[in-house]
C-alpha cells in the first residue's frame, strides 16, 4: 500500500465540435462546455506553501506520484513542464494549444481522497516503479459518460505533460463496460444491495497492531453500516501501465490524500453479473 501522499489533478483545455485539424483560436469553446461546467473554474488551485519561485525537489521525476503533487501544487512547475504547443484531441479532432491557450483546472484538490482502478491484485505494484515512461491521468464523467485523459511522459528524465484528450465510452474498452455497472452501484441503493455478496470478506486493520489486519465477513444488513463514502460523479483513474484484459474483475482503491487512509472494493463478474466479494480498509 502506498505510504505517500499523492495528488490528482485534472488539466483541461477548453476544446470544441470541430472539423479535422484546426488552429486552437478557429475553435468555437462554446459550443462544447465539458471543462467549465464539470471541472469548475480554472487555475482555481492555491496552496498558501506554494511560491512562484518554489522549484521542483530533485528526485520528485523519479517516482510518478511525487512529480504529479508538485505539478498540480506549483503554477511554476505547470507552466515549465506542458509541452508547448499541446496536442489535444477532443472526440477524434485536433487542435494545438499555445501557452496562452491553455489552462489548467484543479479537479480534485478539494477533496480528500482519489481512485485507481485495477484489474487485479498484481498490478497495484505499478504504482511504485521508477522505471515508468508514460502514465495517463483520468477523470471519468459517470453521467455523461465520457473520459479526459492527460497524458504524461518522461522526456529527457523529466515528466511533460504531452497530451489531452476527451473520448465517449466505447463498447470495446472493458473499464468503460465496467464503469456504467458502477454509475448504477452508486447511486441505485436496491441495486447496489443486490450486488454486493452474502456473506462479504470484510479486511480492516487490527485496532490492537497497526501492522496486522483481521479478516471476517459482513452480512447484507451490516453492509450500510460498514461501507465507505462511495466515490461518484466525475472520479479519477491513474494508468501506471495497468490493463484491463480481464473483463470479469475489477479492483477499486480510494486512497486518502491526507489522512493516509485506504478503502480496497474487488468487484467480480458471477454468472454474468458483477458483485462486490471482497471490502477492506
Amino acid at each position: 500500500m502506498r505510504e505517500n501522499v499523492v495528488w490528482c489533478m485534472a488539466l483541461a483545455a477548453v476544446l470544441a465540435a470541430c472539423n479535422g485539424k484546426k488552429a486552437a483560436s478557429e475553435v468555437d469553446y462554446a459550443a462544447d462546455s465539458v471543462f467549465e461546467s464539470s471541472f469548475g473554474p480554472s487555475d482555481s488551485f492555491n496552496a498558501s506553501s506554494a511560491s512562484l519561485d518554489e522549484e521542483l525537489p530533485k528526485r520528485a521525476d523519479e517516482l510518478f506520484d511525487d512529480f504529479i503533487f508538485e505539478f498540480a501544487r506549483l503554477k511554476k512547475v505547470r507552466l515549465e513542464r506542458v509541452e508547448f504547443p499541446l496536442l489535444s484531441v477532443v472526440r477524434g479532432d485536433t487542435v494545438w494549444l499555445t501557452e496562452e491557450q491553455w489552462k489548467y483546472e484543479s479537479l480534485f484538490m478539494d477533496q480528500d481522497y482519489y481512485t485507481v482502478f485495477y484489474n487485479d491484485e498484481e498490478q497495484m505494484d505499478l504504482e511504485k516503479r521508477t522505471d515508468l515512461d508514460k502514465v495517463d491521468v483520468e477523470q471519468i464523467h459517470l453521467e455523461k459518460r465520457w473520459v479526459k485523459t492527460c497524458r504524461f511522459q518522461r522526456l529527457k528524465g523529466e515528466w511533460r505533460l504531452t497530451q489531452e484528450s476527451i473520448r465517449d465510452f466505447t463498447a470495446a474498452e472493458p473499464l468503460d463496460k465496467f464503469m456504467d455497472f458502477y454509475r448504477r452501484f452508486v447511486s441505485d441503493a436496491a441495486f447496489q444491495q443486490r450486488s454486493v455478496s452474502n456473506p462479504l470478506r470484510y479486511v480492516t486493520t487490527d485496532p490492537d497492531d497497526d501492522f496486522n489486519t483481521i479478516e471476517g465477513t459482513l452480512d447484507h444488513d451490516q453492509w450500510d453500516a460498514f461501507k465507505p463514502q462511495l466515490p461518484d460523479g466525475v472520479i479519477t483513474n491513474i494508468r501506471y501501465g495497468q490493463t484491463y484484459d480481464n473483463p470479469d474483475g475489477m479492483i477499486l482503491v480510494k486512497a486518502g490524500i491526507s489522512n493516509g487512509l485506504m478503502d480496497i472494493l474487488d468487484f467480480r463478474k458471477k454468472d454474468g453479473e458483477w458483485k462486490l466479494v471482497s471490502y477492506e480498509n
